[in-house]
Order: C-alpha cells, then structure tokens, then sequence
C-alpha cells in the first residue's frame, strides 16, 4: 500500500466518527440555546426580576409590599403609555399617507397626545418620588440597576414590530 492510499483509508476510517461527532456538538449547541423572548415577555421578567430585589434588598416587610404595589402601578402605567404611543404612531401614519391632511389635523392628533403625555409625566413622577420615600438611599442605589433594566425592557416595547 502507498503512503497516499495509507492517509486515504485514515480518513476514510475516521469520516464517520468525525461527522458522529460534529453533529452530536450541533445538536447539543442547538438544544442549548435560550429561546428569545419577546419585548412583552421580556418586561414582564425583567419586573418579577425587580420584585424580588426590591424583596432582597428592603428588609422590612411593610415597605417591601408597597413598593411592590407602586411598583406594579408604574408598570401599569407604563404599559397604559406604550399602548397609547403606538395608537399615536398610527394616528400619524394615517395622516402622513392621507394626502388631503391639514395642519389643523396634525396639530389636534399632537395636542392630544402632548396632554396625555402630560398626565402619564405627573403620575409616574408621583409614583416614583413615593418610591424613593420607601427606600433608603442606599436601598435606592441598590435598587438601581435592575431599575434601569426594567426602563430598558419598557422602551424596547416601542420598537416597531
């Protein structure tokens, strides 16, 4: 046997473990994979994620389930406020391809949603100077990042679709 047909019966031997093997470490890469949640299903873990640092952190038991509860009500805003800033966008969609649209059109669609903003910017400012009272400043700092990535799961909620 030559040297040349020695190497090709090596590899012709090995092929079928070496191609075993590659598949058993797809499969195993592809069973691993977290599936990707979606932006709603994302802030909703991200807001169980924060309830249970707020209960980590707040040792007293009265304060934990207020701010739990100021916590569930700024949710409940907030998902109230990216409701209605996706029927805005529409709104404006709408207007923007009518080409019969006047300024007078515009202007009402953004001062009613200049107003509703106003609102939403009072009432979660209420809540979160209620929150900030529950806390002590270092519980607030402790707090913070989970904090922000709830902001973060919100906002990525008024990506398009």
């Amino acid at each position: 046997m030559t040297e040349a047909s020695n190497h090709f019966s090596s590899l012709t031997r090995h092929f079928p473990v070496a191609v075993a093997l590659v598949t058993s470490l797809l499969t195993v890469a592809a069973c691993s994979h977290k599936p990707t949640l979606t932006a709603d299903q994302q802030a909703q873990a991200d807001l169980a994620a924060y309830q249970t640092q707020i209960r980590k952190i707040v040792v007293d038991p009265m304060r934990v389930d207020q701010l739990v509860a100021l916590t569930n009500e700024f949710q409940k805003l907030a998902r109230q406020e990216i409701a209605d800033l996706k029927v805005y966008r529409a709104k404006v969609a709408a207007l923007n391809a009518n080409y019969e649209a006047t300024r007078a059109d515009y202007e009402a669609v953004f001062a009613k949603q200049d107003a509703a903003r106003e609102t939403i910017v009072h009432k979660a400012g209420a809540l979160r100077e209620q929150m900030a009272a529950l806390t002590t400043d270092q519980e607030w700092d402790q707090l913070g990042k989970t904090r922000l990535k709830l902001t973060e799961a919100d906002l990525r909620q008024l990506l398009p679709d």
